[in-house]
């Protein structure tokens, strides 16, 4: 389906009543049409309404993804990330998607039938760790140095921020998922000489904004995934001609 602004008496040679008589004219205001414009991107390209009904977040294109903020999601998804070893705190849809871009990624899950699941057909750069969850910001350190430390597990995160602290690779990141709920561990890492970005946004599977924030070591410097930061984002615009105020 394709939105247009149609006026009355223009050279399509309809007046207002010819257009409102037209069963393929659906008269809107521009508030409106924009408003139903947002929701289709939300809902079809960004995967909202499939995420909802299957409980499985996923883009449109059913790429799996996090359950996390769609603007987090996006910027990740543009950085080059081989090369990088990555320990995850709690896994799920989001472990797989961390597999695909990192070069080796630890999981560990609190969860005892969800780590069975997340170890069932896994990639070779992948591996899965029930662990309890009281002794989860324990374990943690206890696997080496990582350039990645992502924080989404159900357990004190206030304590996986101080151990993700000890562990990251300068010019590495952590990720702290429901950072609006957990502000101490924010603290935490904000205090360990981190810069914090907020990512505030929908996330899929959930009818209300969440946020999730991503912690950069001084010495990270971004590298594209595919040649350019930012990517275009999804449901956006592409310029027809070229951005004359881009120019080299």
């Amino acid at each position: 389906m394709f939105w247009t602004h149609l006026i009355p008496g223009t050279r399509r040679g309809e007046d207002a009543e010819g257009l409102r008589n037209n069963v393929g004219v659906h008269e809107l205001s521009r508030g409106v049409m924009f408003l139903a414009s947002a929701i289709n991107i939300l809902a079809r390209d960004l995967g909202f309404l499939q995420s909802a009904e299957t409980d499985a977040a996923s883009l449109g294109n059913g790429e799996p993804i996090p359950l996390m903020s769609y603007g987090f999601i996006e910027y990740v998804s543009g950085l080059s990330l081989e090369g990088f070893a990555c320990l995850e705190l709690g896994g799920g849809r989001s472990t797989q998607f961390w597999a695909k871009r990192m070069a080796r990624v630890l999981t560990l899950e609190t969860n005892a039938d969800l780590a069975r699941r997340l170890g069932t057909d896994k990639p070779a750069n992948l591996e899965v760790t029930h662990v309890e969850e009281g002794r989860l910001a324990e374990a943690a350190g206890q696997f080496g140095l990582f350039d990645a430390v992502i924080i989404d597990a159900a357990a004190n995160r206030v304590s996986c921020a101080r151990t993700a602290l000890k562990i990251l690779k300068p010019g590495g990141f952590i990720v702290l998922d429901n950072s609006d709920w957990h502000p101490n561990a924010a603290r935490v890492l904000r205090d360990g000489d981190l810069i914090q970005v907020d990512f505030h946004d929908f996330r899929p599977a959930h009818h209300y904004r969440c946020a999730t924030s991503l912690f950069l070591h001084r010495e990270f410097r971004p590298r594209p995934r595919a040649g350019r930061l930012p990517l275009p984002p999804i449901g956006g615009k592409t310029p027809t001609e070229p951005n004359r105020g881009d120019m080299p």
